[in-house]
Order: structure tokens, then sequence, then C-alpha cells
């Protein structure tokens, strides 16, 4: 049995209990599309601002319900491909310099196991942007070809003080929750690939950190690109 609350609270316990067994990717491919679906909700629930941006254009019910149906299938993939499929990959390579000796197929499913506070996370969040999207006042276009309108449509709805607000929680929140999921990779890691712990923490930290610094520096230069404080 996979205990969920040893993997959350003693993650270096949970993989010591996978030693010397097949890697399964059951449980950890059922965290990660689990992960996906909910990005996909919030990708579709985002794109209804445009979608009510769009409302004053002849068709533009259409274009909305085509965004959100491209917004779902893209963060869906996203999720899979760069929180699990990609990840893991960094994950295998970086420690390939400490000549670690593991399958991918066990750093992929390691990797997989320690997306649950991801998960968990990425639900916290979809259910605060559903508070939030009452409360977005959402500017609309009436011609989709005037270029200008539009830029300054997307200015407006980014620098909306309930979007803002959403975009910096929902970063933060993202970010406790993606140094938790670090923490259960760097043992995931270490016992995927047969490394020392300090050898686990510069595989995983290192990525992540970077990631974690892009997205704050996409977050808050986006805000200031637009003219916000």
């Amino acid at each position: 049995m996979i205990n969920l609350l040893d993997l959350l609270v003693h993650p270096e316990r949970f993989f010591s209990r996978l030693e010397g067994k097949e890697p399964d990717l059951k449980i950890p491919a059922a965290i990660a599309l689990a992960g996906a679906v909910v990005a996909a909700v919030a990708g579709y629930a985002q794109s209804s601002l445009f979608s009510e941006m769009l409302s004053g254009m002849g068709g533009g019910a259409g274009v909305g319900s085509f965004m959100g149906i491209m917004a779902a299938v893209g963060a869906f993939f996203g999720f899979l491909v760069i929180w699990w499929l990609v990840m893991a990959g960094i994950f295998h390579v970086i420690s390939m310099i400490f000549k670690g000796s593991g399958t991918f197929s066990r750093t992929l499913a390691n990797t997989g196991y320690g997306l649950l506070p991801t998960l968990i996370g990425s639900v916290i969040t979809t259910l605060i942007l559903f508070t939030y999207l009452p409360r977005i006042t959402v500017p609309v276009v009436r011609n989709l070809q005037d270029a200008s309108a539009i830029q300054k449509a997307m200015q407006e709805l980014m620098l909306d003080p309930a979007m803002k607000e959403f975009t910096q929680v929902s970063m933060a929140i993202s970010i406790l929750f993606l140094v938790w999921s670090a923490n259960i990779w760097i043992f995931g890691v270490r016992q995927a690939r047969g490394l020392a712990l300090k050898q686990a923490c510069i595989t995983v930290i290192v990525p992540v950190t970077i990631f974690i610094l892009y997205m704050v520096y996409v977050t808050f230069s986006g805000f200031s690109m637009l003219g916000g404080a």
C-alpha cells in the first residue's frame, strides 16, 4: 500500500520502502494526470475573461469558446510535459554529473510522486481563482482588427486590482507548494539515482530555484511593463 501521508511528511521513509522494487508508474501518473486536469480547469476558467473581453464583437462568443478549449488543452498537456516529463528529465540529466545509476523510469516515477504538493497547491489556487473572477473588471474590445484597442484592454485587465492580487496570491501559493514538492523530489531523486543527500539537493534545488526566480521575474516585470507598481 502507498502511504501518501508518509510521502508528504516523511518522504525519506516513503522512498526507502521502494528500495529493491520495480518502479510502478500508475500512482505517479494518476497524480500527474490529476494535476493536468486541475490545470485545464483553471486555464478554461481564466479564458472566460478573454471571452468576456470579446463579447462586444460579432462572433466574439465563438472565438471565446475556442480560446477556452485551447487554453484548457494547452494547460493539460503543459502540466504533464513540463512538470512531469521535463522535470524528471532535468533531474536525470543533472544527476549524471554525480554518476547517478538508476533508470529513467524510476526517476520518472519518483518525480510523479513529488508532484502531489504541486497538485494540492493547484487545487487551492483554482478554488481561489473562482472567488476572484467575479471581482475582475473586464474591458470590452469591439474591433478585433484594432491592435491598439486590444493592447489597451489587455493592459487594463492585467492591471485590474483584483487580477493583480490574484496573480500575486497564486504565485505565492505556487512557490510554497513547489518548495514542498522540491523537498520530496530530493529524497525521490536520491533513491532513484543512488545519490548522496548533498548531490540530490543540488540536482533538485538548482532547477527549482531557477524556475522560481523566473516565475517571480515574469510576474513583477510584467506589471512594471504594463505600468503597474
